[in-house]
């Protein structure tokens, strides 16, 4: 065996070689950037680094304003068609109903008949009360005559005082029972008269409850009515809008509604507005009334109504410049070349717009830009020098 002998030069050659293939192993290079910290190695003779200049340079952003606009914003709500009037038709007095006179779809006109309650226990009753005002009459004429003859007599002193005191109390007491025979006889006539029930006002049945045969009492019927009317010629679109909107709208506040099944839309305007706020949805209820001449708009139809307010002054802002979700919205603010974070209320108008609610006040600056989102507090930025003189935001 033969044993290789290096001479001094050649033995610190291949040591150096062997040093500078470890320092360049990628294993080396990883453990020392990872270790210390520093910049790119160069590996070999003449290997230089370079710091990177603009990674250190703070980012270019440009600015919008906060911008008054007269804001049109329609308000939609849906609800349902109800009737003008709705009634529920009992009876008057008590008794068996012997006729109903309408169906479900009738068109009645006031005054109409629509149903009628047996009717000769109260023409007995009417008999009654007309015998015993004849009765109380002709003791009334008795008691007339009896005064008289008691007065002249009293003045020829056959008569007592307590004779003609007597006579004059049953003179009293037979008027009073007159005018009790009457008021009977006014009450049965009229009892007699509301056997037959009719409309009080021109509408449609929509409902019948009660057939032929039913025995009612009036204590009962406005539980239990015979029919169900309603007055449709002219309808109401009974709509539920968020409260938020309360203070943009108002009796008088013109609307379109659009109404399920019909291929038109109706014009109409704010007549009723609830001053109750449900407390659960947190909505109001406002009422629009509908001309129906032809009654082709059925009650319980489900309808749309956008309501188009009178324009309002409002605080606008590019969407884009608003960051964070619900109700943690923020933007940034250029001050002394810093980013300062500022929260904000802001409310959604469309695609590219945001009505400031508060937090800024009008013609005030924030940053905008493709790096907004990576800003921090207190970061430094740059402002474009083109966009330093005004708001981006056109309206």
């Amino acid at each position: 065996m033969h044993r290789v002998r290096y001479r001094p030069g050649v033995r610190a050659g291949v040591r150096a070689g062997r040093a500078r293939a470890i320092a360049c192993s990628p294993a080396t290079v990883l453990v020392a950037v990872f270790l210390l910290g520093l910049g790119p190695m160069a590996c070999g003779e003449g290997a230089s680094s370079s710091p990177d200049v603009a990674a250190l340079a703070p980012p270019v952003l440009e600015t919008t304003g906060v911008v008054e606009a007269n804001l049109a914003e329609p308000i939609l709500g849906t609800g349902t068609i109800a009737p003008k009037k709705t009634t529920n038709v009992g009876p008057r007095v008590d008794g068996i109903i012997a006729e109903v006179l309408v169906d479900v779809g009738d068109r009645v006109k006031a005054g109409d008949p629509l149903f009628r309650t047996r009717q000769v226990d109260y023409r007995i009753r009417l008999q009654a009360s007309e015998a015993e005002l004849q009765l109380a009459r002709a003791e009334a004429t008795k008691s007339r005559n009896d005064l008289e003859r008691a007065r002249a007599l009293h003045g020829k002193r056959v008569v007592s005082v307590e004779q003609l005191e007597g006579a004059e109390t049953r003179r009293k007491i037979a008027l009073a029972r007159v005018e009790a025979a009457e008021a009977a006889l006014d009450r049965a006539r009229q009892d007699l008269q509301d056997t037959v029930v009719t409309a009080p006002y021109d509408s449609t049945i929509t409902k019948r409850l009660i057939d032929e045969g039913a025995m009612m009492r009036t204590m009962m019927s406005a539980g239990n009515p015979v029919v169900q009317i309603m007055k449709i010629d002219i309808v109401l679109a009974i709509v539920f809008v968020p409260e938020v909107h309360l203070p943009y709208i108002g009796v008088g506040t013109p609307a379109r509604v659009h109404i399920d099944g019909l291929e038109r839309e109706v014009e109409s305007e704010v007549s009723i507005l609830n001053d109750l706020v449900d407390p659960r949805t947190h909505t109001v209820e406002i009422r629009l009334p509908i001309p129906n001449p032809d009654l082709t708009i059925k009650p319980g139809l489900f309808v749309k109504v956008e309501l188009q307010p009178n324009p309002r002054v409002a605080r606008v802002l590019d969407r884009a410049a608003v960051l964070g979700f619900g109700g943690e919205r923020y933007v940034f603010v250029a001050e002394d070349s810093r980013a300062v974070r500022k929260s904000v209320r802001v409310r959604d108008l469309d695609a590219s717009r945001v009505e400031v609610i508060n937090g800024l006040e009008s013609g005030e600056l924030v940053l905008v830009g493709p790096e907004l989102a990576q800003l921090t507090d207190g970061a430094s930025v740059q402002i474009a020098p083109a966009m330093a003189e005004g708001s981006r935001v056109d309206l």
